[in-house]
């Protein structure tokens, strides 16, 4: 995660600031959900075991979801973002760009940590910090609390939008390409910088959830005292 702002501005800026061309578009998401796939990867529930096959299919699946869904958005709207300019450009290409990459997004959280739900992640005893067994029913909530994130973390795409709209208003957009090139880059940085504290702090990565939502195997587990266990910990991940 502390790669995030460094790495997304490139990222957000190829693909808000470029022409809108089936070229930009495939690279852009492509690019983007190569690096949303390493980061989902690594920030997974580690003790569910990933095989190459398993990395492979949800990598192709994931950039396949982001670039259709990015291709037919951009087709629709074709007719209208035509011959569009400056700040209107640039919304145009942010709301395709957010539907897209927030539902690629969730899509990519989701199916790189497929295996979390088909094998379970450790759930923590409270009073010990031990794992007790692998629960598939808390990976199904970890993995899509994470995968929902993901819609809140593509949010402030739409602040590089709204900040030309209101210098083009004032006219005041810079007409040296350099200072023209800042301005673009302190917006995207403004947008990545805004992303991660948001959509990380929506869902921590350490969360509880009771014994009665888990399998019938932990609802009658003990703790120290001889009481039932009625909440568990688990690991999220991010």
């Amino acid at each position: 995660m502390s790669s995030f702002v460094p790495m997304n501005m490139p990222i957000a800026f190829g693909m808000i600031m470029t022409s809108p061309t089936p070229f930009n578009t495939i690279l852009w998401q492509w690019v983007n959900q190569t690096y949303n796939a390493s980061m989902n990867y690594a920030n997974r529930n580690a003790s569910s075991k990933y095989t190459t096959g398993d990395i492979a299919k949800s990598y192709a699946s994931a950039v396949s979801i982001a670039i259709v869904l990015s291709l037919g958005i951009r087709r629709a709207v074709k007719s209208t973002v035509a011959g569009t300019t400056g700040a209107k450009m640039v919304f145009f290409n942010t709301v395709s760009t957010y539907i897209a990459c927030s539902s690629a997004g969730f899509s990519n959280a989701y199916l790189m940590r497929q295996t979390e739900i088909k094998t379970g992640i450790n759930v923590i005893n409270p009073e010990t910090n031990e794992p007790v067994g692998l629960s598939k029913k808390c990976a199904e909530i970890a993995v899509f609390n994470t995968a929902s994130s993901r819609f809140l973390m593509a949010a402030p795409l739409f602040i590089p939008a709204i900040f030309m709209f209101g210098i083009e208003k004032i006219n005041m957009v810079p007409t040296n390409k350099f200072v023209r090139l800042t301005l673009d880059m302190s917006l995207v940085f403004l947008n990545c910088y805004l992303a991660v504290p948001l959509s990380v702090a929506m869902f921590p990565k350490y969360g509880t959830i009771k014994a009665e939502d888990l399998e019938p195997e932990y609802q009658n587990l003990t703790g120290k005292t001889g009481q039932k266990i009625r909440e568990f910990l688990y690991n999220k991940g991010m």
